[in-house]
């Protein structure tokens, strides 16, 4: 079941509870849907395939990293565009080569602004 509304449905996920909220609320100032949690196992819980046109993770997190998070929700929808944050992109992607096709890395710190705008731009990759 895909997305068919205006609104881009992204799936947020932090356990940086002020990193979270701020960056959620950026977005839906932009006018996107934004579900956001601190908590990758309620993400686990909850993650419905075809409800968000994009995931965004935090790599580093503890008890399941963004990395396992990744493959579980891999499992469940093997569509879904992912995006991770993340200090070292190269290290992930070095160890990590399945990341490779994601092909959307944001690199920690990042500016409200260009946080925004690496969302949309991957938006928009995912629907050409």
């Amino acid at each position: 079941m895909e997305n068919t509304s205006a609104k881009k449905r992204i799936l947020l996920v932090d356990d940086d509870m002020d990193t979270c909220l701020t960056f959620k609320k950026m977005l839906e100032e932009q006018d996107f849907d934004v579900h956001a949690f601190v908590r990758p196992q309620d993400v686990l819980e909850n993650f419905m395939p075809g409800t968000y046109d994009l995931v965004v993770l935090d790599i580093k997190m503890p008890n399941i990293d963004g990395i396992k998070l990744y493959h579980q929700l891999r499992k469940v929808d093997k569509n879904v565009k992912v995006c991770f944050i993340t200090a070292s992109e190269e290290y992930y992607i070095e160890h990590f080569p399945e990341l490779k096709e994601e092909k959307c890395f944001m690199q920690k710190p990042i500016s409200l602004n260009n946080f925004v705008d690496r969302v949309k731009l991957a938006l928009a990759e995912s629907t050409i």
